[in-house]
C-alpha cells in the first residue's frame, strides 16, 4: 500500500510541474512579462512621461545627434525651477534655471548626449529641480526611459 501512495504523490507532482511549465510558456509567448522581456514602446514611454512623471515630457519630443528638444511640464502643485536634466547621465540644458508654475509647459533643449540618425535610442532621464519658495532641491529619476529613433 505504501508504494502506491508514494507513486500517486510523485505522479501528482510531475503533472503539476508540467502544468506550471506550460502556463509559464503561454504567458511568456503572450508577452505577459513585459518588464523581463526588454524595452517599452514609444507609446508606453509617452504615456508615462506625459501624465505620471513629477516633471512631464510631452509626446512631441525630438532627439537628434547633438540636441534633444523637449517640452517640459510641471506636474507638481508648486512652482519649480529646472536645474539639471540628463539623458543617461549626460546633458547640458538651455535655458538654464527654467521657472515653471504648476501645470505650465516650456521648451527645453538638452545637449551633450549621443545618438546615430536612424538608430533606436532609450534614455533614462534624471531631472533635478528646486522649489524656489523654499529652496528645497528635488531629484526625479523616471521609472521609464524615453524611447524612439534618432532623427
Amino acid at each position: 500500500m505504501k508504494a502506491v501512495r508514494g507513486q500517486a504523490a510523485t505522479e501528482y507532482l510531475i503533472i503539476l510541474s508540467v502544468v506550471v511549465i506550460i502556463a509559464l510558456i503561454v504567458v511568456g509567448v503572450l508577452g505577459g512579462f513585459a518588464g523581463i522581456s526588454g524595452g517599452i514602446t514609444r507609446q508606453q514611454s509617452e504615456a508615462y512621461w506625459s501624465s505620471i512623471a513629477e516633471v512631464g515630457i510631452s509626446a512631441n519630443y525630438r532627439i537628434a545627434p547633438n540636441i534633444a528638444e523637449l517640452t517640459i511640464k510641471n506636474n507638481r502643485p508648486f512652482t519649480i525651477r529646472i536645474d539639471d536634466l540628463t539623458l543617461n547621465g549626460a546633458g547640458d540644458i538651455y535655458p538654464d534655471g527654467l521657472i515653471l508654475p504648476p501645470g505650465q509647459t516650456s521648451n527645453l533643449n538638452v545637449s551633450g548626449h549621443t545618438c546615430t540618425i536612424g538608430q533606436a535610442y532609450s534614455y533614462n532621464i534624471q531631472i533635478k529641480y528646486t522649489d524656489p519658495s523654499t529652496s528645497r532641491l528635488f531629484t526625479f529619476r523616471g521609472q521609464n526611459p524615453i524611447v524612439g529613433t534618432c532623427e
